[in-house]
């Protein structure tokens, strides 16, 4: 694997990113910086087609709608989150142009972490080092419900693809799931020995996966609370996790350097136990043959 471009612009540490597809089909990548900008590339063309400035820290936190793309948000730490639109903007432009800001709020009261937009991109969630996750209604921020509960900062906020709940990870070591609703917390999820950094929903939000500062990956299914599988292939940190979009494929990234790429293997592993069963039947079948010949 090589680097086939390389994307200048920035004049600070890229802090994040988000990539869609654009509804002519092109496709896009959202990066935040240290810089205080949020740049919009078209990740075809290698052009910057956007620049939005505006926050006045770096910004550690972007995210696209995940039904229209035809906005982004970003968080910052100067503790606020701001909607970008991207109407009106050329996918193939030689020039950057300013993007605007729809909106703009002040949502914590440290840095935010990370941004989640729901699949319908009706609301966003925010987690921030305060220790709370908010979730607002787009495209205007008004403020539905506040989650309090972790103990440490949140590092992680994601939507159920299916229910209206919303799971975050914490410096507290823990999982938490929540309701939309009414803001309460419906279970807690404790096995991480260390702060845990990314967790993200599997197989139609029955499953999902966290990583952390433990160096471990683990597998939860949601309806028992459990963990049935904690994996241990990194060596450091488990900063970056990605879950395939159309698959059960997903990767993580960990401060060993390492990249590595998970899949389900239950299928294959059922197949290869069937057919190590179906070998021991025939070995037994040939020895007794053998014995009776005899």
């Amino acid at each position: 694997m090589s680097c086939s471009y390389v994307l200048a612009g920035h004049t600070e540490i890229v802090l994040c990113l988000d990539t869609c597809v654009s509804s002519s089909g092109r496709p896009l990548l959202v990066t935040g910086s240290k810089d205080n900008s949020v740049r919009l590339w078209n990740s075809e063309s290698i052009n910057c087609i956007g620049v939005g400035m505006g926050h006045m820290g770096g910004v550690g936190a972007v995210a696209f709608s995940k039904k229209w793309k035809n906005f982004f948000v970003s968080g910052s730490s100067d503790r606020t989150i701001k909607v970008w639109s991207t109407d009106g903007i050329s996918d193939d432009a030689d020039q950057p142009i300013n993007l605007k800001a729809k909106a703009v709020v002040a949502a914590h009261d440290k840095d935010i972490n990370s941004l989640v937009i729901a699949p319908n991109d009706t609301l966003v969630c925010s987690g921030s080092q305060d220790r709370t996750a908010c979730v607002w209604r787009l495209p205007d921020l008004v403020s539905v419900v506040v989650l309090k509960g972790h103990k440490r900062g949140i590092w992680s906020v994601e939507f159920s693809p299916v229910d209206q709940c919303v799971i975050t990870a914490s410096g507290d070591k823990t999982i938490k799931m929540w309701a939309i609703a009414n803001g309460s917390c419906l279970k807690t999820f404790e096995g991480h020995t260390s702060s845990v950094l990314r967790a993200s929903f599997l197989t139609r939000g029955t499953q999902f996966v966290s990583c952390g500062a433990d160096d471990l990956v683990k597998l939860w299914t949601v309806k028992t609370n459990e963990c049935i599988a904690t994996y241990d292939q990194h060596e450091d940190k488990v900063w970056a996790l990605a879950i395939g979009r159309k698959t059960e494929m997903f990767a993580t990234g960990g401060g060993d350097a390492v990249v590595n790429l998970w899949y389900d293997s239950t299928a294959s592993d059922k197949a290869e136990a069937f057919r190590k069963e179906e070998e021991g039947v025939l070995r037994g079948q040939e020895l007794e043959n053998a014995v009776l010949d005899a």
